[in-house]
């Protein structure tokens, strides 16, 4: 069994805000990450994280993310581990700043990227092409470069789904959405 989650992460916006701009609000229950629909904490680095169970969420394709990075800046990342695809990308003011994406369905080495890259991702991408190759290179049954994105938006957020970052296994707080018909109806709802 893999992960199949995605999540964003902001800063210079309250997660009041953000919760308010997609139309969640806070259950009370804590849990584990990727076991509920939304889950989400403020991090030891300051950002806040949404962490949503299932990979390529609607809250992290372009429309929403211009919107959701209006007057802060995101990280949104995305892996599904069952087909070995990941990526990242990060937003400041409605603008997408650079992306990273790997999918081993093209190659064990596929990567592509966008815009202009943080500082970490050269020796980031090294260390992982070092290490598939010796590995195996593009016969090994490992692949380093799914880590690339992912590592990556932890090198700025502090946040990695399959990394033990001192985070308690439960200190996710449980968001849902708006239950009543007498609020606004969320953003992206179209229905």
């Amino acid at each position: 069994m893999g992960y199949s989650i995605s999540w964003v992460a902001v800063k210079k916006k309250t997660p009041e805000r953000l919760l308010q701009e997609m139309g969640l609000s806070p259950t009370g229950a804590m849990a584990d990450y990727g076991r509920e629909p939304f889950t989400g904490r403020t991090l030891p680095s300051g950002w806040f994280l949404l962490v949503f169970n299932k990979c390529e969420h609607k809250f992290i394709r372009p429309d929403s993310l211009t919107s959701l990075s209006s007057n802060c800046d995101l990280v949104a990342a995305s892996a599904e581990e069952h087909v070995m695809v990941s990526t990242s990308e990060f937003w400041r003011n409605g603008r997408q700043i650079w992306r990273i994406e790997h999918d081993a369905q093209e190659s064990i080495d596929h990567l592509r990227t966008s815009g202009v890259l943080p500082d970490s991702y050269t020796a980031i991408q090294r260390q992982c092409a070092e290490e598939q190759e010796q590995a195996g290179g593009k016969n090994a049954d490992a692949d380093y470069f799914f880590d690339i994105p992912l590592q990556t938006a932890k090198s700025i957020v502090g946040f990695k789904h399959d990394d033990d970052d001192g985070l308690e296994d439960d200190g996710f707080e449980v968001f849902k959405t708006y239950a009543s018909s007498s609020r606004t109806k969320p953003w992206w709802k179209v229905w």
